[in-house]
């Protein structure tokens, strides 16, 4: 069984990674750019609470830098959020703006909802912000609460309520979503905020490729797609395997001044985790070893 397993996982991957290769661009279709890898919160649901690397902020210049090669390639889509809460990076609204007024089509940051005070709010549809998705578990304050330490159930569903109404009163086109990965109640989740926001996504809990779950290797393998369309570089400058590798493990390159983007994107170390997923051998690549992002 385990050798069908195998063959059949390598062929899935041949296909899909040959198919993947075939489409990817000379610059990722999506840049994510961490500006700041704080966080305000402590979730059951999230390894940010172990982290080790140091907590900063992204610098400005290499911020703008960043954003003038996005223009420069012609990318759609920037998100400036990764590994924390990026509210707490009190220069957003003017980073969000800039990127915006450089031509950037859509930037979209993920929250947790919490300091959406309305001066935030009504800074983040000025600055021309596209898309806030907003994390969201439990179908009551009590499993909110338990889940998303120390954050308060009510203020986070009263911030992103006063949100859409500034909204809406501007008439602004930003897009309000939210997305939720651990409840015990999918219709109760939704009840206090379905008639407020755009849309409502439900994920499943992954395991950030820290080995802490094995039911993937169970299952058949697969190319991991963000490694053919998400790019992703930690507010150090550092370019991460990808949006799990929240220590920076696995470094594929360093935005500096030494090196563009577009260099990154095509050089050997993406080539080479590229490789191993295209050919089944993911377990060579210690971060996908048993992420379960890599099976199907």
């Amino acid at each position: 069984m385990d050798v069908l397993r195998t063959i059949s996982s390598q062929t899935v991957c041949r296909t899909a990674g040959a198919a993947m290769e075939c489409l990817r661009g000379r610059f990722p279709p999506v840049v994510r750019i961490e500006t700041t890898n704080a966080c305000n919160a402590r979730c059951t649901i999230c390894p940010h609470r172990r982290l080790q690397r140091p907590i900063v902020r992204m610098e400005e210049p290499l911020y703008r830098r960043l954003i003038d090669q996005c223009v420069q390639h012609g990318c759609r889509e920037v998100h400036l959020h990764n590994f924390g809460e990026p509210l707490l990076d009190k220069h957003l609204e003017e980073r969000i703006a800039y990127a915006k007024q450089r031509g950037i089509p859509k930037v979209k940051i993920f929250s947790n909802g919490s300091l959406l005070t309305e001066e935030r709010s009504r800074g983040l549809i000025q600055s021309g912000l596209d898309e806030i998705k907003i994390s969201f578990d439990g179908a009551t304050p009590e499993e909110f609460e338990a889940i998303r330490t120390p954050l308060k159930f009510d203020t986070v569903v009263q911030n992103v309520v006063r949100l859409a109404a500034l909204r809406n009163a501007a008439r602004a086109p930003l897009r309000i979503s939210v997305n939720c990965c651990s409840t015990g109640d999918r219709e109760g989740t939704m009840q206090a905020l379905a008639e407020v926001v755009d849309r409502f996504y439900f994920d499943k809990i992954h395991n950030w490729g820290d080995g802490t779950s094995t039911n993937g290797r169970h299952r058949l393998r697969k190319p991991c797609s963000r490694l053919w369309r998400t790019l992703t570089v930690l507010a150090d400058g550092r370019v991460a395997l990808c949006c799990l590798d929240y220590e920076g493990q696995h470094e594929l390159g360093r935005a500096d001044a030494a090196a563009s983007l577009t260099e990154i994107w095509n050089g050997p170390a993406y080539r080479a985790v590229r490789r191993l997923h295209r050919a089944g051998r993911q377990h060579e690549i210690e971060l996908c070893r048993s992420c379960e992002k890599s099976f199907w």
